[in-house]
């Protein structure tokens, strides 16, 4: 069993809070990573943080172009994919993962990179 000698090194960043604060702050992040992650992956969305991450670039293009916040212009782009992926997948009937792939294609298609 070990003492107190061994252990007291690994115990001794807990006599601070910012610490303790850093610590349940990341037991949450990653409880709450874990569970959205499952779900994403058993509802066959895995490829939609690829997709809404290309997609905000040409928003951020638009944004440079047009002299404005390059946050609005990615949050823009972003829910517009985001929104667009609903409708596809509603309208053409075809599964969400197929529906991502073509809009996020269309999104690389359309950045000037």
């Amino acid at each position: 069993m070990p003492g107190a000698a061994e252990v007291g090194p690994l115990l001794e960043p807990l006599q601070y809070s910012f610490f303790v604060r850093a610590l349940v702050a990341a037991i949450l992040v990653g409880t709450v990573c874990a569970v959205v992650g499952t779900y994403v992956v058993l509802k066959g969305l895995a490829f939609i943080g690829d997709a809404i991450s290309h997609a905000a670039f040409p928003g951020v293009v638009a944004a440079f172009l047009l002299k404005g916040s390059y946050y609005l212009g990615a949050g823009i782009a972003a829910v517009a994919t985001a929104l667009a992926i609903g409708v596809v997948t509603r309208r053409a009937r075809i599964r969400a993962d197929t529906a991502i792939g073509v809009l996020c294609r269309r999104s690389r298609a359309t950045s000037p990179t």
